[in-house]
């Protein structure tokens, strides 16, 4: 009886988690893409853009307001930081408080569309997706290899933001670049997206079962991080059972994988099919020639071998420190236990190479000789050139790789083989066969399955697929990066159990608008940051508090920390120190040897680095070596990119102020500011205190923080002069600004953006 009112149970609860999934299917995000109209509020004067309609009207629910508008130097530090990720110069601010009060509207929007025409705008905007594509330049794991072509990947984000690509081909690119546009570099190296995950290199002595267990754990990592980076779902939930609280089912899952089992990673050539064609064949002309060379010579060498060898070991031997009679024993070359004793101990000094046989050779001979050796390497000279390539994704070939259905995810219970298919609840009125036998009929390379293109299509597919989600997904991402929160606040998961929007309409329209701009993400950025909302200031109001204390309604700006590789870049500009060159591969910045704790690494982070400006480039461009990372940037939250990062945790712990004061490339970097502003205003404490203030902070010091910077300044040097009584009053001067600069890096004016 005990058993079967269990079994019962067991049955009601697998029908009411059945019934759950399925009532999942008309869940907000799953919706196609609809029209709200814009709210009219009372306050229209408050508004500048339709985006603050939407907010006044749910501010009005509550009875609240905007606070009003930041001033002209908060809100420019804002938009640099926010589109460019570098602080302004003090003349860029002096230039935009001058025209911010002629017209403040027309100077905002002139600024934005400014900084988003500039080249740094991809690369402050790239770190945002390469967190979410779980971007690094090593595999990970024990190996931990480093990935030599894996910043191609990166060089393809940041050229696409700042081109603005539209997402919905970024997007494609990325699963299917290669099958889409196989004569286009920036496509092909688009599939770094798929292979960005940890891998890794098994040795030939592993069992079989092994290598299956971890080809199915990367296949995983890769349809995990589609759903989370595309779609906000956490399919990665469904590879052991239906998922139980979206409607996605085990077979839709598996069905999924199919496209990615297909192939694996791999160095794809960044060249055109002819070209890559031509360089074949142009190898292959290459080798026959230098074969044909060789041979001859390879003849010439073997004779004089078979006829000089032993006369050129003799010769050696004659030249060795032994009496006579072991000499002897050498020549010849006897079994006893003295001779290959001999043998063994002199194996190195009795190598015959082939020169050693030159001399025993007639002077016709050596003429041929060193003919033949010539003619090969004038060939050797000839060689072509290989062709750059990419760290991505590609077909084994161009039928796909049988694909089951998995008990529970165990890759030992085959249940039934499955075909192609999505995700069974975002696709209406087209079938998965539909969207494959299309990639099949327009294919414009014959070694792929197509079945990637086939996902890619209906990935941003607004009518038939998931596209409004697609969308709905980048648009809440935009907004997070500029307000510190998405209006739904899960970034990576808009399933049944992410946090609602906080404002639905606004979401739905953002993303009409979106879509109507051709899926550009500038044009988002600027209806964004234009709007009254986001220019509003950091007042603090406890009465607004008190009626929303988490600020979702957005009544007041919140101020936003710097990410730690925009910390890293602005020390960098206002020591002065930046090196501005863009793409190529990644550099690796010197790191203490006492923080390389990791141990069986194939590529072993080098200890002996120096801090050159080769090093001193945008921290997007440092090596991102996952078992090793930057003190400096780990300190701050950076992610380790194990797995997609849709939103970074936020700490303040003690750690970070001890990185600020005691980090060898911060204080490098207080040096060259201090230095800088010597340069700059000469030798007047009051002069360097107000130039190190315009310099990080933007601003005139008060005349509190001028005393206290003087005070400390005087304190300092007298305690620099008294550790080292002879060196030379400059260096206690200059060492004592340092102190200073390396202060003003900590503070957290400098940390945190208004």
């Amino acid at each position: 009886m005990l058993t079967l009112r269990m079994g019962l149970l067991f049955i009601g609860a697998i029908l009411a988690r059945s019934a759950s999934v399925d009532d999942t299917s008309g869940h907000w995000s799953y919706l196609p893409l609809s029209s709200p109209p814009i709210p009219t509020t009372g306050d229209s004067g408050a508004a500048n853009t339709p985006v603050d309609r939407f907010i006044l009207a749910r501010l009005a629910q509550k009875n609240l307001t905007l606070t009003p508008q930041a001033s002209a130097r908060q809100l420019a530090r804002r938009i640099y930081f926010d589109i460019i990720g570098l602080p302004p110069t003090p003349d860029q601010l002096e230039g935009f408080d001058r025209d911010f009060s002629i017209d403040p509207q027309s100077a905002v929007a002139s600024l934005i569309d400014q900084l988003l025409a500039s080249p740094h705008y991809g690369e402050r905007w790239a770190r945002h997706w390469l967190d979410v594509a779980r971007y690094a330049d090593s595999d990970g794991q024990e190996g931990d290899a480093d990935r030599r072509t894996a910043h191609h990947y990166r060089d393809f984000v940041v050229r696409s933001l700042n081109t603005d690509l539209p997402f919905d081909r970024f997007v494609r690119w990325q699963l299917a670049g290669d099958e889409l546009e196989p004569d286009n570099p920036e496509a092909i190296a688009a599939t770094g997206f798929i292979a960005a995950g940890t891998h890794a290199e098994l040795p030939d002595r592993l069992m079989e079962e092994e290598r299956i267990r971890t080809r199915f754990n990367e296949l995983d990592d890769m349809i995990s991080t589609t759903g989370s980076a595309m779609l906000a779902l956490t399919l990665g939930c469904a590879r052991c059972h239906d998922h139980k609280y979206d409607p996605v089912p085990r077979r839709d899952y598996y069905r999924m994988l199919s496209a990615f089992n297909g192939g694996d990673r791999a160095e794809l050539p960044l060249a055109t099919r002819d070209a890559v064609e031509q360089h074949r064949k142009a190898q292959k002309l290459w080798e026959n020639e230098l074969q044909d060379a060789q041979n001859p010579l390879k003849d010439s060498i073997a004779k004089a071998r078979s006829m000089h060898e032993t006369k050129a070991r003799h010769a050696k031997i004659d030249i060795l420190d032994l009496t006579d009679t072991e000499k002897a024993i050498l020549r010849d070359e006897s079994e006893s236990k003295e001779a290959k004793n001999l043998a063994k101990r002199f194996s190195k000094q009795l190598r015959v190479d082939d020169n050693d046989l030159r001399p025993f050779l007639s002077e016709e001979e050596r003429i041929r000789w060193d003919t033949l050796r010539n003619a090969v390497r004038e060939i050797e000279q000839r060689k072509p050139l290989p062709l750059p390539t990419a760290f991505g994704f590609a077909d084994f070939g161009p039928e796909p790789r049988e694909t089951f259905l998995l008990a529970r995810g165990d890759f030992h219970a085959k249940s039934e083989p499955v075909e192609l298919g999505f995700l069974t609840a975002l696709t209406r009125g087209k079938s998965p066969a539909d969207y494959w036998a299309e990639a099949r009929a327009t294919r414009h390379r014959s070694d792929s399955t197509q079945q990637r293109r086939a996902l890619a299509e209906w990935m941003t597919d607004l009518e038939h697929g998931p596209g409004a989600l697609v969308a709905r997904v980048i648009v809440n991402r935009v907004w997070q990066h500029h307000f510190g929160q998405g209006l739904v606040r899960t970034v990576n998961d808009f399933g049944a159990r992410s946090d609602p929007p906080t404002h639905p309409d606004l979401l739905e329209w953002l993303t009409n608008e979106f879509v109507k701009n051709g899926w550009k993400l500038k044009p988002l950025h600027r209806l964004i940051m234009t709007s009254a909302v986001y220019l509003q200031g950091t007042t603090f109001d406890t009465s607004k508090a008190g009626v929303d204390p988490d600020n979702r309604l957005l009544w007041h700006r919140r101020p936003m920390r710097l990410e730690a590789e925009i910390l890293r870049d602005s020390i960098l500009v206002v020591s002065s120190a930046l090196n501005p060159e863009m793409f190529g591969p990644a550099v690796k910045a010197p790191i203490a040897p006492e923080a390389i704790q990791a141990r069986n690494v194939k590529d072993p982070y080098p200890k002996n680095l120096k801090d050159t400006v080769a090093t001193h480039r945008r921290s997007l461009y440092l090596f991102h070596k996952r078992v090793v990372q930057n003190p400096i940037l780990q300190a701050f939250d950076g992610p380790d990119a194990q797995a997609s990062c849709g939103r970074r945790d936020i700490t303040t712990v003690a750690p970070q102020a001890l990185a600020l004061l005691n980090d060898s490339f911060v204080r490098a970097r207080a040096v060259d500011f201090a230095t800088r502003v010597c340069n700059e205003v000469g030798a007047k404490s009051e002069n360097r205190i107000r130039r190190a203030w315009h310099l990080a902070l933007g601003r005139e010091p008060t005349v509190m923080e001028l005393d206290l910077g003087t005070d400390f300044l005087e304190t300092q040097i007298r305690r620099r002069s008294n550790r080292d009584p002879d060196q030379p009053a400059t260096t206690s001067h200059n060492l004592a600004l340092s102190d200073l600069c390396q202060t003003i890096f900590a503070l957290n004016e400098f940390i945190y953006v208004d």
